[in-house]
């Protein structure tokens, strides 16, 4: 009886401390999801801590055909016995359906960076900037401090124009203006935190960096698209199925071991 006492007691500790002494499991993915009004307008907000979880940057699939879509993205990665936690669209293209700025996904840089300057659209707002992860570190430059920096990311979009750069909305922005659309982009919190969101109804420009840089607290935030901008994010209860995109910038959650 005495010799059982000791693994008795090994046995009472372990269910008392079951993980002491062992290696602590990844953590999962975690999102933080709001639902704002800010200025009479709905915005669906999500902010993620990268060192907790990582984001990914997808164009074309195993096939070589694009996406699209968040329903065509779903698919693939439940097919690899993963989950999609979060999807939004991202960065700028051409009319052939390929990036038309820097894309860089998993450290291979598949379009180079956009030094135009000239031209229509959105883009053409200068300044533009380019959104971008390095050592596992976020960051949002204008595309000329950007190249002057001389980065190497692991993952890079570019796109524009630049809501807020250094604290300050586009100088360009007029707060009247009546050029309205449902609109995405990405910034950066005082925590370092990614922040993503899009605007529940039509906005102008003005109001949609100024929710970024007065709610959000971004110094930097880069405009993503607009009229054609969706959201997958279950844990605000919306799961779009998103437009003939180009790049999509998502959260995937492994599969458990």
């Amino acid at each position: 009886m005495l010799s059982r006492i000791p693994l008795l007691l090994l046995f009472l500790l372990f269910v008392s401390n079951p993980l002491k002494g062992f290696p602590a499991s990844a953590e999962a993915p975690t999102l933080h999801c709001e639902r704002v009004q800010f200025k009479g307008t709905g915005f669906d907000t999500v902010r993620l801590d990268l060192s907790r979880t990582p984001l990914s940057l997808f164009w074309v699939d195993k096939d070589g055909d694009r996406y699209q879509n968040f329903v065509h993205l779903r698919k693939e990665i439940e097919e690899e016995g993963k989950t999609l936690l979060f999807a939004t669209n991202s960065g700028i293209y051409a009319e052939d359906y390929t990036p038309l700025g820097l894309h860089i996904e998993n450290g291979k840089t598949l379009r180079r960076i956009n030094r135009s300057t000239g031209g229509n659209g959105n883009f053409s707002l200068v300044p533009n900037g380019v959104f971008y992860i390095q050592q596992g570190e976020p960051a949002i430059l204008e595309t000329a401090d950007y190249i002057a920096q001389g980065a190497t990311p692991e993952l890079a979009v570019q796109s524009g124009p630049m809501l807020v750069y250094r604290g300050e909305i586009h100088p360009k922005f007029n707060p009247d203006s009546e050029s309205v659309y449902v609109r995405n982009g990405v910034g950066i919190d005082s925590e370092d935190r990614v922040v993503f969101a899009i605007s529940q109804k039509a906005v102008n420009l003005f109001t949609f960096a100024s929710y970024f840089r007065d709610h959000l607290g971004c110094e930097n935030a880069l405009y993503l698209d607009g009229a054609l901008s969706g959201m997958y994010s279950p844990c605000l209860g919306r799961e779009d199925i998103g437009f003939n995109y180009v790049g999509i910038l998502a959260v995937v959650e492994d599969a458990e071991p």
